[in-house]
C-alpha cells in the first residue's frame, strides 16, 4: 500500500510538473507554433487537468504547485547599467562605461566579472540588490582615482525590451540612480 501511495505521489508531481506552457502563454504559443502543434499541447494539457483534477483540492489545500519550465527564459524586461561621470555640478555627464558597449568600457573587465554581476545586476521585480549601494561606492572610488578630473561619478540603469528574436530596444527610462561625490 505505501508503495502503491508513493507511485501516485511521485506521478501525480510528474503530471502537475509537465512543462506545459500555462493559459497565459498562449497566445505567445501560438505565434511561435504550427498550428497542428498547438492542437497537440492543448489536448495534453486538457488529459493532465482531467487526470489531475480528483487531487486539485489537496493541491489546493495544502498549497502545492509544481509548475516549472525546464528551459524556462529571461524576462523580456531586463536593465543595462551605465555609469557616467562629470567634472562638476554644472557640467554635462559623460558616458564612461555601458553594460556591452566597446566604446564606453572603463573598468568593464571587473565589472563584468560574474560574481561583480550579481551585486549590480537588479532582480526584475524588486530592484537593486542589498549590495548596489556598496557596488557603486567602489565604482565610483574606482573611476574618480583613474580620472582626476572628475567630480562626481554615477550609476544608473536604463529598462531596456528584448525582443522576440534577440536584440533589445532602449526604453529611455533611467532608474536605480545613484551617485558619488569626490570628497573635498
Amino acid at each position: 500500500m505505501r508503495a502503491g501511495l508513493i507511485s501516485l505521489v511521485i506521478v501525480v508531481g510528474l503530471l502537475d510538473g509537465c512543462p506545459i506552457p500555462a493559459r497565459s502563454e498562449r497566445p505567445v504559443m501560438k505565434q511561435r507554433m504550427s498550428p497542428a502543434m498547438v492542437e497537440v499541447v492543448d489536448d495534453l494539457d486538457r488529459v493532465r487537468r482531467t487526470l489531475l483534477r480528483p487531487f486539485r483540492r489537496i493541491g489546493e489545500t495544502a498549497r502545492l504547485r509544481q509548475r516549472w519550465k525546464l528551459f524556462a527564459g529571461a524576462s523580456r524586461h531586463r536593465w543595462r547599467m551605465r555609469i557616467e561621470a562629470r567634472t562638476g555640478p554644472t557640467a554635462e555627464w559623460q558616458l564612461v562605461y555601458r553594460v556591452l558597449d566597446d566604446e564606453h568600457d572603463l573598468l568593464a573587465g571587473p565589472i563584468e566579472y560574474r560574481r561583480t554581476r550579481g551585486a549590480w545586476n537588479p532582480h526584475s521585480t524588486q530592484g537593486p540588490r542589498a549590495g548596489y549601494p556598496t557596488f557603486v561606492r567602489w565604482v565610483a572610488g574606482e573611476v574618480l582615482a583613474r580620472e582626476p578630473s572628475f567630480m562626481e561619478v554615477r550609476v544608473v540603469h536604463e529598462r531596456i525590451e528584448i525582443g522576440p528574436r534577440g536584440g533589445y530596444v532602449g526604453t529611455g527610462q533611467m532608474l536605480h540612480g545613484l551617485s558619488v561625490r569626490r570628497a573635498k
